[in-house]
């Protein structure tokens, strides 16, 4: 099930979306009418349907058509998958961070970093290794590279 919570960042309003985005999604409802601008966090966002990209699709293209300002942040996985699966779901709005999958060589832990979209341009999409948090051993990117940063490559 949906959840969000809302609070004031400066002119903007911050919506933190949590649980899964399906059939049950009513953005009309759990948001209300699409503010001028609009940070949204999907940090905890591990999944979504058809039916959720739809009203996702459906709530932000009214943002977009009220002249709206719209920043995605701290993307899941989930998020960054649907981003390069269907050319308009960020719905002409911008993607400041997103959450990369990392895998430890040593152990085989899954770990996730998080990183601006602008930084990653500029490394040329190379991406940085990480320290695992379970055995300290060396965390490598987990993905291929072309396909999960592909919507930062256009």
């Amino acid at each position: 099930m949906l959840n969000a919570t809302k609070e004031q960042a400066g002119s903007a309003t911050l919506i933190r979306l949590s649980g899964a985005i399906e059939e049950s999604a009513n953005f009309d409802k759990l948001l209300g009418p699409p503010p001028a601008e609009l940070i949204v966090s999907c940090k905890d966002v591990p999944r979504i349907n058809s039916v959720g990209v739809k009203a996702w699709i459906r709530y932000f293209q009214q943002a977009q058509a009220k002249g709206g300002k719209l920043t995605f942040i701290e993307c899941s996985t989930a998020i960054v998958e649907q981003i390069n699966l269907i050319s308009n779901f960020t719905c002409g709005g911008v993607v400041e961070s997103i959450y990369v999958p990392f895998s430890c060589e040593s152990c085989q832990k899954e770990l996730i970093g998080l990183f601006k979209t602008s930084d990653l341009k500029s490394l040329n999409f190379i991406l940085p290794e990480l320290k695992c948090s379970k055995c300290g051993g060396k965390a490598v990117f987990d993905d291929i590279p072309e396909e999960y940063l592909g919507f930062l490559m256009k």
